[in-house]
């Protein structure tokens, strides 16, 4: 299962990116909004896990355009934020920092058990 993580906190895309391939997954990180689209043009990815808050553009800005450009076809989305008041696209999931590492988990593997039962 590939996932695309974009989020520009290095200890926090590190962390993640480590925790997930322990877990069996291929990640691919990248550090902002405009990297991410710029890589969903040209690759596909079972789950997206993106930061809302990123230098330049938002999580949510590249989902919107991603999804407007047909990019997100077959792939969930997930957007984790440390702000309050933040909305997701719809269809997306919302997590809040500090994350709970068992419960994201959770959702990562939520989000990408459909794809397994089809071996997509």
């Amino acid at each position: 299962m590939k996932i695309l993580l974009v989020e520009d906190n290095e200890d926090i895309r590190e962390g993640l990116t480590d925790l997930l391939e322990g877990e069996g997954y291929s990640v691919t990180s990248k550090a902002s909004a405009e990297e991410g689209l710029a890589l969903l043009r040209t690759e596909s990815f079972h789950l997206v896990i993106t930061d809302y808050m990123l230098p330049g553009e938002t999580g949510r800005w590249m989902l919107e355009q991603a999804e407007r450009e047909q990019r997100l076809r077959g792939t969930e989305a997930v957007m984790i934020t440390a702000h309050p008041r933040v909305s997701p696209p719809p269809g997306v999931r919302l997590m809040h920092k500090p994350l709970d590492i068992d419960d994201f988990l959770r959702v990562v593997y939520e989000s990408v058990m459909p794809l397994r039962a089809v071996g997509g």
